[in-house]
């Protein structure tokens, strides 16, 4: 068993046994699931931390730089934050669970791209952040003023840029 595999089935654990704490017993459905293979029926914590799992792998962006990239934009608190709200739109118009402008995606994408797929598609969200910051970081090569030019559109080191680079993966049960 690999390591997403035995971390997938722990956190279907994890819900079985907090569903035991909320109602006298485990609903029978749930006893009964054979896969623990993350879906579009997935929480959305579980969804977003197996997005930036795998796109941060693709991209070769540090895991510790994504997940402060997601904290930041979103407030996402990792894989046990159950009450994550991933359809989120910023003041500036930057959308979904890592923030993306539309503007930037149709860069990104060569094509235009809707705005309720950047919303409610984590994955292609997420996809969207990791191919940005891959290309942000060839041609700065250096995190700080990629992480700074991400948040603001200029190169350069802000303090989001360092909170990014500081990011520890520290993941409580919410």
């Amino acid at each position: 068993m690999n390591y997403k595999h035995f971390f997938l089935s722990f956190c279907l654990f994890v819900v079985m046994i907090k569903l035991s704490f909320d109602k006298e017993e485990v609903p029978v459905s749930l006893l009964e699931l054979p896969s623990t293979e993350i879906t579009e029926s997935s929480p959305s914590c579980l969804r977003m931390y197996d997005a930036i799992e795998k796109w941060s792998t693709v991209y070769n962006i540090p895991k510790n730089y994504a997940f402060g990239i997601a904290k930041k934009e979103t407030s996402y608190q990792g894989p046990f934050h159950w009450k994550y709200k991933h359809t989120q739109t910023s003041c500036v118009g930057a959308i979904g669970p890592m923030q993306i402008m539309p503007s930037t995606a149709n860069y990104i994408w060569k094509t235009k791209v809707s705005k309720s797929k950047l919303m409610n598609d984590i994955d292609f969200n997420v996809h969207s952040s990791m191919k940005y910051l891959r290309q942000l970081y060839n041609i700065y090569g250096d995190w700080k003023i990629t992480f700074g030019y991400y948040n603001t559109g200029y190169p350069k080191i802000n303090q989001y840029a360092l909170d990014v680079v500081n990011h520890k993966l520290e993941w409580k049960i919410k």
